[in-house]
């Protein structure tokens, strides 16, 4: 909220007071507070808490299951990992192993006969085999581990949507609220503003003094959005005069 209003900095305020002519009038008003104040926030504010407590309970099983489902897929994903770190570190003894038994068939290959050498680059080769087996299990794991995350991601996604999209049924759409109540500020300010004779309005954070405290008109922007917002309520709620139908009313003057 606070990013809605630009804060003039205490540089600003020396720079423009170098070129403010002497009958300049400064007024102060607090932005932050009046939109935590704004009663379109405030009632937004109990609108939304309402509508968290009412939404965890609609939506409470199936956020449950979310989280469980998420919960299951970082207790695999830790697996996978781990499974994989101890398989690159297999990777490095048979590596040394087998270097060690190809130098030694090498060897002892000229006193050997035929079959024996086979049988020994069998075994050698069964042992990569086996090894690469592992790597492929690892690999076939991770591909299916990233096809579940996706498909959580998606789930987990259109949960978000249904959620935000009860707030825009229930008319709890915060930005839309928060840019009108700061456009109704802005002109409160404004208005009173030019009806004191204040050719100037800053933030009462950028003050390093203030004589008259009664520049400070943030009660008084507050006290106006608050009554219109009262109007605005009883233009709501005043009901529709129903007119007269219009052979009705012929009827009457033909009466008459």
């Amino acid at each position: 909220m606070k990013n809605l209003f630009k804060i003039t900095t205490v540089a600003a305020i020396l720079a423009l007071s170098n070129t403010a002519n002497a009958n300049e009038r400064i007024g102060f008003a607090d932005p932050g507070y009046l939109l935590q104040n704004h009663p379109a926030m405030v009632e937004a504010s109990a609108k939304f808490e309402q509508f968290m407590k009412e939404t965890e309970k609609k939506f409470a099983d199936e956020g449950k299951k979310l989280e469980a489902e998420e919960k299951a897929l970082l207790a695999e994903r830790n697996k996978i990992e781990e499974d994989a770190k101890k398989l690159q570190k297999e990777q490095g003894t048979l590596e040394a192993s087998l270097k060690k038994k190809v130098a030694a068939l090498e060897k002892d290959a000229p006193r050997l006969r035929s079959k024996e050498i086979q049988a020994r680059q069998d075994a050698i080769n069964a042992e990569q085999k086996a090894f690469q087996n592992k790597v492929t299990a690892i690999q076939k794991r991770e591909s299916e581990f990233a096809k579940k995350a996706e498909a959580f991601q998606k789930k987990a996604g259109a949960f978000q949507e249904k959620v935000a999209k009860e707030q825009q049924v229930n008319g709890l759409d915060p930005n839309e609220i928060q840019k009108k109540a700061v456009d109704e500020i802005n002109t409160a300010i404004k208005t009173l503003a030019e009806t004191k004779g204040y050719t100037l309005v800053l933030s009462p954070t950028v003050a390093l003094y203030a004589k008259d405290e009664k520049a400070d008109i943030t009660e008084e922007v507050l006290s106006v959005l608050k009554a219109n917002a009262t109007k605005a309520t009883e233009t709501k709620e005043e009901p529709k005069k129903e007119e007269t139908p219009v052979e009705e009313k012929k009827a009457e003057t033909q009466a008459k």
